[in-house]
């Protein structure tokens, strides 16, 4: 659904344990002779491979991951490698083995003789440096870098017997944090509150100008855990946790974003908190609205007593000489409208008002909407518009308020008659 996800990216961050290199630190006293003139022997070597460690790498500037690396069977001489970028629009990879010299590592691409890489060390840090060959047409992405290590489990085994069962439980180590799909404009996801059966989470995720927030608590099962929405039980999903990525499957939970976006990512923990919820405190104490817009509605107005529904288009014209008329405003209706209100019209009668919030003020949050009217009768999602009615019921009429998502700041305000003559 996401143009360019990043799942690759972070899929790749697998974390790599060395637990077969463990030894207990009791054991000492009675080592093997051959085994410890081996150990010397092998001294030199290790001391090498070590610089180029097996695990994964980071690239990251400003709080923002471009590109990750895996370093995978180290050998005397050699290491292979993995590595994959994105410069925001595209995604580049590369693989293959890098020779080893000294504190340095070379790679030229087999099938493409231009196309080199180096490896070397920075203060704790390697350095990638990559041809501009590298890149192809496609995937124009450069993968030169800085790349950090990503440290993995500091608590020492000691005992070697505790490794696979430390290893295992690691395995299924749901943690509280902030994880970030960077494949979105803003891809948060927040996991808090775990437990060993649960744990809370929070999406907050938007993408070319569409949002979505979603909340609730998932069950664990080992590294998956399932969830259900108790409001909207179409709407559910699956979590699997591989390595610190928490990736997401969404199952119809289109009430809780807009239509060109959707939780399902790849969501990749990072050493921050969850966050809490940005959404202000429910407060009455200041009324956005007419404090008595229901019972207004009921009437047939909509904050201006002077207009109301089954007006004639004539009388609007002598109320409101300043409108703007167009024959066709909207679907083909006719109507009236200012930088305020728009009337529609249906056999020169008006049959719908509508109120631009924006016009006084900022969008009113969600939470002050329910604290002053309750919740709404019902929550429709209007797929032409791409936004959602709140609608209260009132006597004949419907009082609906529209926002972005589904629980959206408020930035227009609706009335109809439930008994209008165009079937909507």
């Amino acid at each position: 659904m996401k143009a360019l996800r990043l799942f690759f990216l972070f899929g790749l961050l697998f974390l790599v344990t060395s637990c077969s290199f463990l030894t207990s630190s009791n054991s000492s006293e009675e080592v093997d002779a051959k085994k410890e003139t081996g150990d010397k022997q092998s001294e030199s070597s290790s001391e090498m491979s070590s610089l180029f460690q097996e695990g994964t790498y980071k690239w990251e500037e400003e709080n923002m991951i471009l590109g990750a690396m895996d370093i995978i069977e180290p050998q005397e001489g050699s290491f292979s490698f993995i590595l994959q970028a994105y410069d925001g629009l595209n995604v580049g990879e590369l693989s293959g083995t890098a020779e080893v010299d000294g504190d340095t590592a070379t790679f030229t691409d087999p099938t493409n003789e231009k196309c080199k890489a180096t490896f070397g060390w920075q203060q704790n840090q390697l350095a990638v440096d990559t041809s501009e060959a590298c890149q192809t047409e496609e995937n124009a992405v450069s993968f030169t870098g800085i790349y950090t290590f990503i440290q993995i489990g500091k608590q020492e085994i000691a005992n070697p017997s505790e490794a696979e069962e430390t290893t295992q439980s690691n395995g299924s180590d749901w943690q509280e944090a902030l994880y970030i799909d960077a494949s979105y404009d803003r891809g948060n996801l927040s996991i808090s509150s775990v437990s060993e059966d649960s744990f809370q989470f929070s999406f907050d995720i938007s993408h070319a100008g569409q949002d979505g927030e979603l909340t609730g608590t998932a069950e664990i099962t080992g590294d998956e855990a399932t969830f259900q929405d108790k409001d909207d039980p179409a709407c559910k999903g699956t979590f699997a946790l591989l390595n610190n990525v928490v990736t997401f499957k969404e199952d119809s939970c289109v009430n809780y974003h807009g239509a060109g976006i959707e939780f399902t990512g790849s969501f990749t923990m990072t050493d921050q908190k969850p966050l809490t919820s940005t959404k202000p405190d429910p407060s009455c104490t200041a009324a956005p609205f007419h404090t008595e817009l229901l019972k207004f509605a009921e009437q047939g107005h909509l904050k201006d007593s002077s207009v109301f529904l089954g007006m004639t288009e004539d009388e609007l014209k002598q109320e409101k000489p300043s409108m703007t008329y167009n024959k066709d405003l909207y679907e083909g209706l006719p109507g009236f409208f200012d930088n305020k209100y728009t009337y529609l019209t249906v056999d020169q009668e008006v049959f719908n008002l509508r109120y631009n919030a924006l016009s006084e003020g900022e969008a009113i949050p969600y939470s002050d909407l329910v604290c002053q009217f309750g919740e709404p009768d019902e929550v429709i999602f209007n797929e032409l518009d791409n936004v959602y009615f709140h609608v209260y019921n009132s006597g004949e009429n419907k009082l609906s308020f529209v926002s972005d998502s589904k629980e959206g700041d408020i930035k227009a305000v609706q009335l109809e008659s439930q008994r209008s003559k165009l079937a909507h």
